[in-house]
């Protein structure tokens, strides 16, 4: 009697080729969603970033030239390279492959913790986050590019603590520390790759003595890599002669007057911000990710880990961060994202009801991005004031003349950016305006002056949070200027000794 035939067992998949099956169809997503994002017009911070990095030069008032910016050298370096292209939405691409390292290191940083599982969970709460409108993450700004860098930090710290030998583990922390150090040099509070090397190594020495032994090669690696930043920084500032003082009065100093100046001037504002906030927090499903680490993470996995009590801390650091932003813009939500990355890879794995609350939260964080990319191209496609700036700065630019000037009253450096068009006035943005001119001298001497701006658009009441009410700047623009446009509901001031061949007014 035959035998039966012996059927050929399919071998199971690697590790490696199941990993790179998840991981290139994400990210191939990730681009794909960040793509989307590249032609949609810039936003405020990003349209001032670029029309201060395209002037940066040393010698000027300021620690950029001739415009105050109060984010520190290392975002400005990014649109420095951004500002090399005319092509202003280079910015944009350029942080695509920021978001890569961003989702990457979140996958390798949930693997350490949780295993593949943990590592796939974290990939995708990763992408979700950066490819989230809800969050203002489709912009380039200094919250997204300091995010990747705390992402990747992270993943490096955890990967010097868990290496099996001490040449790795001290590699590992001499590039955790120097990707750490140089969050900050992005956006002045993103400590939070400092605060787990830390609280790493400080876990470690209360611990036995292997525990000590790597707490002593990750804080010497750590300590030595972070020193390279700021030996750098500190050459830029003997470099272009700036006074260590003087960086750290624009740098830190002037966001506690700042913040001082948002909440005496416009706390209705404020108030309405935060709860903003919390609402695109929830709904995108970043808050109830850090909500269910904070409630039940003594009932996780990783109860009583290292890991698990600095990750807490890093929670509850990235609260305090945003709460004292003064100005509660959604970008703010992004310094609880890597912390959040972390805490779903621990819990999310888990089939505990803890581990289920996360997994309900992951799935909610991918739902939102994906809705949000959807719903904000639509928007983008059909709803014409959303190009609004963008159109205002490109009639700007049909109507101007060579050498022409100009001033957004108030804010919206981006106008002055697309029509490519530089401001005689230092702050280019509004907060700046009321910290430092708070009396708006410095303004009307401007006007009133020789180099008075050839052209003056208002997308501002002119007495906004109260800043004129003695109207000696409307009397000052009526006697300089006159209004010869309305573009997109924006009065549009040239002076009156100038006369320009007005371009048609666009759509809007």
């Amino acid at each position: 009697m035959a035998s039966p035939a012996v059927r050929d067992v399919e071998p199971a998949p690697s590790p490696r080729r199941s990993t790179r099956r998840f991981l290139v169809p994400l990210c191939l997503a990730v681009v794909l969603a960040r793509a989307t994002y590249v032609l949609r017009p810039l936003r405020n911070d990003e349209g001032g970033y670029l029309l201060a990095a395209r002037q940066w030069h040393t010698g000027g008032e300021f620690l950029y030239g001739d415009y105050f910016v109060d984010r520190p050298p290392l975002l400005m370096l990014v649109f420095r390279i951004a500002a090399l292209t005319e092509w202003d939405q280079a910015i944009r691409v350029l942080a695509i492959p920021f978001v890569l390292l961003f989702v990457l290191a979140g996958w390798r940083a949930g693997t350490l913790l949780a295993g593949p599982a943990g590592g796939r969970w974290a990939a995708v709460v990763a992408a979700g986050i950066t490819c989230s409108p809800a969050l203002a993450a489709e912009q380039a700004d200094g919250e997204l590019f300091g995010a990747a860098l705390v992402m990747v930090a992270l993943a490096l710290a955890l990967s010097a603590w868990h290496a099996d030998s001490a040449p790795h583990r001290f590699g590992w922390a001499v590039a955790a520390g120097a990707v750490a150090a140089a969050a900050p040099l992005v956006k002045q509070n993103l400590l939070e790759g400092l605060l787990l090397l830390a609280g790493l190594v400080v876990s470690g020495w209360w611990g036995r003595g292997a525990d000590r032994r790597r707490a002593l090669l990750v804080g010497g690696g750590s300590l030595l890599g972070a020193l390279f930043p700021c030996a750098l920084s500190w050459l830029w500032l003997r470099a272009a002669r700036i006074e260590p003082a003087d960086a750290w009065h624009d740098l830190v100093g002037s966001r506690g007057v700042a913040f001082d100046v948002l909440w005496s001037t416009g706390p209705d504002d404020s108030l309405r911000r935060v709860g903003l906030l919390l609402v695109l927090g929830t709904v995108t499903g970043l808050l109830p990710i850090v909500a269910t680490w904070l409630l039940t993470a003594r009932r996780g996995p990783r109860q009583g880990s290292a890991e698990g009590r600095v990750l807490t801390l890093l929670l509850v650091c990235g609260v305090v961060g945003i709460a004292s932003g003064g100005a509660y813009w959604p970008p703010y939500l992004l310094q609880l994202a890597p912390a959040a990355v972390l805490a779903a890879g621990a819990l999310a794995p888990s089939t505990s009801r803890p581990g289920a609350w996360m997994r309900g939260c992951c799935r909610l964080v991918a739902a939102a991005a994906v809705v949000g990319t959807l719903v904000s191209g639509a928007v983008y496609a059909t709803v014409p004031s959303a190009w609004s700036s963008q159109r205002t700065g490109e009639w700007l630019a049909d109507s101007k003349a060579v050498g022409d000037t100009g001033f957004v009253a108030y804010g919206l450096p981006s106008v002055l950016e697309t029509a490519d068009v530089p401001s005689p006035y230092p702050h280019l943005w509004s907060a700046a305006m009321r910290t430092l001119d708070p009396d708006q001298t410095r303004l009307r001497a401007t006007l009133a002056g020789p180099g008075a701006p050839s052209w003056v658009v208002q997308v501002n009441g002119l007495n906004a949070w109260g800043i004129d009410e003695d109207s000696r700047l409307r009397d000052l623009l009526h006697q300089r200027y006159r209004v010869v446009a309305e573009v997109c509901g924006h009065p549009v001031w040239l002076r009156q000794d100038l006369t320009r061949e007005l371009a048609p007014p666009p759509p809007c």
